[in-house]
C-alpha cells in the first residue's frame, strides 16, 4: 500500500528535481565565463499548444546548456545536454580538422540527413519542424533528436575560395549513449550539397542500415534545396522512407522574410503519407506564422495553421506560441 501523501511528495520532488536543473543551466555560465577557458551558451525554450493530445499545452520544450572550443589548434570538441527533455545527453564529439575539405568526427552528434534536422533548434524559423522530419528523419523517428553515435568524415570543397561542394559521410552505431531506442542497428549515412550560386543550395542524403533482419531494414533518401538572398528565406525537402515493408514519404516547402531586425513572418506548407500503399494516408498541412527577435538572444514566435487529412478525420487547427531565451 503506498503511503498518504507520497504521490504529492513525488510531484513534489519532480518539481525540485527540474528547476534544480534550470538553475545549472542559468548560473553554471557564469561560472565558466569566469574562468575564460570555455565557449558556453545555451537556451530556454518556453511553448504553448492547443494541439489535441498533447499532454503539456504549456511546457518548458528545451532547456540545453552547450560547451565547446578547440581543444588544440586542429582539435575542437562539443558537449550538449537539455535538462528537459531525454536524451537529456545530446552531443559528446570531437573534431579533427585536417583541412578545409577534411574533417573527422568521432562520438555522439548529429545524423547527416536532412536540413531542417540538422539545423539547430534555436535558429529553426517556424516553432516545430515539420511533420515529415519529425516522422521520417534518422533520429527523429526513433525520438533520439536526431544523434547517434558514429564516425564521421565531413569538408567543404571550394573554387576560388568559394564553397562549391559539401559532403559529409560516416557511420553509426544505431545506439545512443543514453536513452538508446529499443531497436537499433548499425548504419550508413551520406550527405552531399552543391553550391552551383552562393545564394542557391540543392542536394540530397542517404541512410541505411546494415546486419539489420529484413523486416526491420531501415532506408532513407531525401532532396532538397535552399535558396537565401538578402532577407528572403526559401528552403524545400522530400524524404523517402522505408522500415522493412512499411514505406512513406513527405516533405515541406517554407518560405521566410525578414521585414526588419526584429520581425520575420513565415509560411510553410508539408505533406505526409504514412503508407504509400494504402489509402486516405496523405495529410497536408498549412501554416503561417511571424517572429519577433530582440538582438541575438530573445526571440517569440506565433504559429497558427490547419491540417488536412484524408479520410474521415477532416481538418483540424494548429496554433503554437513560444519564448525563447539564449545567452
Amino acid at each position: 500500500m503506498r503511503p498518504k501523501g507520497s504521490a504529492s511528495g513525488l510531484g513534489t520532488l519532480v518539481e525540485v528535481t527540474l528547476w534544480k536543473r534550470l538553475a545549472l543551466v542559468l548560473f553554471f555560465p557564469v561560472c565558466l565565463r569566469a574562468q575564460g577557458i570555455f565557449q558556453i551558451h545555451g537556451y530556454i525554450q518556453g511553448r504553448f499548444t492547443d494541439q489535441k493530445g498533447t499532454p503539456d499545452r504549456l511546457e518548458i520544450r528545451r532547456a540545453r546548456l552547450i560547451l565547446s572550443g578547440d581543444a588544440f589548434s586542429n582539435v575542437s570538441y562539443t558537449f550538449q545536454i537539455d535538462v528537459v527533455k531525454e536524451p537529456f545527453l545530446m552531443d559528446v564529439a570531437l573534431t579533427w580538422k585536417f583541412s578545409r575539405s577534411l574533417r573527422l568526427t568521432g562520438g555522439q552528434f548529429k545524423i547527416p540527413c536532412s536540413a531542417e534536422s540538422l539545423i539547430s533548434d534555436n535558429l529553426n524559423i517556424p516553432i516545430a519542424r515539420a511533420r515529415a522530419v519529425n516522422a521520417l528523419a534518422p533520429g527523429r523517428d526513433t525520438g533520439v533528436q536526431g544523434r547517434d553515435l558514429g564516425l564521421q568524415l565531413a569538408g567543404t570543397l571550394c573554387q576560388r575560395k568559394s564553397p562549391l561542394v559539401e559532403y559529409a559521410a560516416g557511420v553509426f552505431r544505431g545506439q545512443t549513449l543514453v536513452d538508446a531506442p529499443s531497436a537499433h542497428y548499425p548504419a550508413t549515412a551520406g550527405r552531399v550539397m552543391v553550391r552551383p550560386l552562393l545564394e542557391l543550395t540543392v542536394g540530397g542524403d542517404w541512410y541505411g542500415s546494415f546486419s539489420a533482419p529484413a523486416a526491420k531494414e531501415k532506408r532513407r533518401k531525401e532532396v532538397e534545396g535552399s535558396y537565401k538572398r538578402g532577407p528572403i528565406h526559401v528552403r524545400a525537402e522530400q524524404i523517402w522512407a522505408r522500415d522493412g515493408r512499411l514505406e512513406r514519404r513527405g516533405g515541406y516547402a517554407l518560405g521566410a522574410w525578414r521585414l526588419s531586425p526584429h520581425w520575420e513572418p513565415l509560411a510553410r506548407t508539408d505533406w505526409l503519407t504514412t503508407d504509400i500503399h494504402k489509402a486516405n494516408t496523405t495529410s497536408i498541412a498549412y501554416l503561417a506564422g511571424l517572429n519577433f527577435n530582440w538582438g541575438k538572444h530573445v526571440k517569440v514566435g506565433a504559429n497558427a495553421g490547419a491540417q488536412h487529412d484524408q479520410g474521415s478525420r477532416g481538418i483540424s487547427s494548429l496554433f503554437l506560441a513560444q519564448a525563447m531565451f539564449g545567452f
